[in-house]
């Protein structure tokens, strides 16, 4: 059975990108585009791993990462954050498996899924 993405972008031709390159990749990939689109699609589906952008309309990716410990979820499901707006600090304080800043290459992309879907736990963010 193969690994289950969310991918939660506001943009409609980033969502097309990711979604081509991590199907290509054989993850099946469910769109949101924004905080909370997608935790409705996790009322009924709990991902392998979320690719999170955080400057979105709606809810943002902090404050999604907010409501997912508040729901006692946060420590089981991976997070790559994209951003182009991230600090350092922000970064360490969500502990997310890791970080890749907008732009970003998809070889890099692909191999930064393919570690954080491997891991059994999210890891401190590693930069």
């Amino acid at each position: 059975m193969s690994k289950q993405i969310l991918v939660v972008e506001d943009e409609p031709a980033i969502q097309d990108i990711l979604q081509f390159a991590l199907k290509g990749a054989g993850y099946e990939v469910l769109l949101a585009h924004d905080g909370r689109e997608a935790l409705e699609h996790m009322q009924t589906v709990i991902p392998d791993l979320i690719l999170l952008d955080l400057m979105m309309p709606g809810m943002n990716g902090h404050c999604f990462i907010k409501e997912l410990d508040h729901r006692g979820m946060r420590s089981t499901i991976p997070i790559i954050v994209l951003s182009a707006f991230a600090s350092v600090e922000d970064l360490k304080q969500m502990h997310v498996c890791t970080y890749l800043p907008k732009p970003f290459s998809m070889k890099t992309l692909l191999e930064k899924v393919h570690h954080c879907v491997r891991s059994p736990l999210p890891q401190a963010w590693k930069g």
